[in-house]
């Protein structure tokens, strides 16, 4: 999918209220970076997007909770 029409439907998915809420978000990359293959030789790079997204949601979570 391109990265225009992604942006789209995940616009549309937050607007219908199809989303994960931010627990659940956290919890599905737990279980992607679980089942990541350790013998990959992208293993390590994916680990780290998904971690860095999960510190992303995190953070805009935090925000929500505690402003400021």
């Amino acid at each position: 999918m391109e990265k225009t029409k992604a942006l789209v439907t995940v616009i549309e998915m937050a607007r219908a209220g199809l989303g994960f809420t931010p627990a659940d978000a956290l919890d599905h990359i737990a279980t992607l970076i679980a089942q990541e293959d350790a013998q990959s030789p992208f293993h390590d790079r994916r680990v780290e997007e998904l971690l860095r997204l999960g510190a992303c949601i995190w953070s805009l979570r935090r925000d929500i909770v505690t402003p400021g």
